[in-house]
């Protein structure tokens, strides 16, 4: 499989709607180990112009938790040929939008512009994956932005707290357990050295796979991606992951969160599976077809006999979220109605598995 197949996967979920069907998606390598895939779409003149960087938070050095987003934020600050946000103003100024995220396996970033400024952000988008200038001037305010960002998202959000508690339940071993955000006592000691040795250590065209969508021809992304990206020279050896492996599962696990503020009990059960890229032929398939049959719709057998025909549920349902590099994981999930117990809903959920 190539290894940008992961991250076309996770684009085409995110971006490439049903009328893409008919396109004739390419891709190509440049010189310097830097992988360009084309989605063709000429419904409006424009495009959008991202790069992943095959780094994410389960790629960060054990104690240093957070610091694949903070170098996300940290990539907006400037170079010496774009200082300061200069990047993000020539954005604004053709009408365009920009913004990235972090994961668990990699980063984005992207630019959705006219389609007459693809070399123009690519030109900038490839100034940065070499040219970052950080000094701790910038980067101690920026801490404190991750942090407050960790406050909202995190810290006073019941659900995500939960959700960053059965992460670290789920995975033993695998990194996979860590926030992506970061734990708090660890993002508060991150610095500009840290985020620099990072930077060079992942940050580079050999690393990195562009995705251009929108209204392009293979031949035109070809000549713009010669005449921008293929001047950077590749920096660092194609980093092949080497993650500590989870240990098989002995036990269940169980994690339990009372918040005040929670007007609605819930409950959800995360079953460590097999992701596409790690199942055997015919397993990451097999699993997406009983999510649907399980969790998806008002037909499904989750919401239909927990909702419909028992009462016992407001709403029920399970996923399937195949797109990780190791490890994914399968989720049933319900929210029982007023005078029904949570051990009650799992003990019927648990009937409806067993059929």
């Amino acid at each position: 499989m190539p290894k940008f197949s992961l991250l076309v996967a996770a684009i085409v979920t995110a971006t490439v709607s049903a009328a893409y069907a008919g396109a004739e998606i390419s891709h190509f390598t440049l010189a310097n180990g830097l992988q360009v895939v084309v989605v063709p779409d000429h419904r409006a003149p424009v495009v959008t112009h991202m790069i992943w960087y095959k780094v994410g938070a389960a790629d960060e050095t054990p104690g240093k938790s957070g610091l694949a987003h903070f170098l996300e934020h940290l990539m907006f600050k400037g170079t010496e040929k774009n200082p300061g946000d200069a990047f993000s103003r020539q954005v604004a100024a053709i009408g365009g939008q920009e913004n990235a995220f972090t994961a668990s396996d990699y980063t984005g970033f992207f630019q959705r512009v006219p389609r007459n400024h693809l070399r123009e952000m690519m030109a900038l988008e490839a100034d940065r994956i070499t040219g970052l200038v950080l000094t701790d001037d910038v980067v101690r305010p920026e801490l404190n932005v991750v942090l407050e960002e960790q406050n909202m998202r995190i810290a006073n959000n019941p659900a995500a707290r939960l959700g960053e508690q059965m992460d670290a339940a789920l995975y033993l071993n695998h990194p996979y357990g860590r926030p992506v955000i970061g734990w708090r006592p660890e993002i508060e000691q991150l610095g500009r050295e840290d985020a620099l040795a990072f930077y060079r250590r992942f940050y580079s065209p050999n690393n990195a796979v562009v995705v251009v969508a929108g209204d392009v021809t293979a031949d035109e992304v070809k000549a713009d991606a010669e005449a921008t990206y293929a001047k950077v020279a590749d920096r660092a050896d194609t980093n092949v992951r080497h993650r500590p492996m989870e240990p098989l599962p002995e036990a269940p696990r169980t994690v339990t969160l009372a918040d005040l503020r929670v007007e609605q009990p819930s409950m959800s059960r995360d079953y460590l599976v097999p992701s596409e890229s790690s199942a055997k032929p015919g397993e990451s398939e097999a699993l997406e077809v009983l999510a649907h049959v399980l969790g998806s719709g008002e037909n499904c057998r989750l919401y239909k006999g927990l909702v419909i025909e028992q009462g016992l549920a407001l709403n029920a349902g399970a996923s399937y979220s195949g797109t990780a590099v190791d490890y994914a994981r399968f989720l049933i999930f319900g929210a029982p109605k007023p005078g029904v117990s949570l051990p009650q809903l799992e003990t019927a959920i648990d009937v409806i598995l067993a059929d």
